[in-house]
């Protein structure tokens, strides 16, 4: 085991795609079943949908593809 500084940061947790929809608001990494485009980042806000990159809105439970998430915010 190897022992840390005081200024050096812990990994992140990575991160794994899974086919379970965000059940809370947040923001998330999706990719489309057929991996049509690359994985983008969506905002699933309290209503439980989210804007799709031409501006769509769709809610979560109709949107077929894989999740990751949600993204934690930084630390300072």
């Amino acid at each position: 085991m190897t022992n840390r500084s005081e200024h050096e940061e812990e990994p992140m947790a990575p991160y794994r795609w899974s086919h379970n929809k965000p059940t809370r608001p947040g923001w998330y990494w999706f990719r489309g079943l057929a991996h049509e485009a690359d994985p983008f980042i969506v905002l699933v806000n309290q209503a439980g949908e989210f804007q799709w990159p031409d501006g769509g809105f769709q809610e979560v439970s109709l949107a077929n593809g894989e999740w990751a998430g949600p993204i934690e915010e930084p630390k300072e």
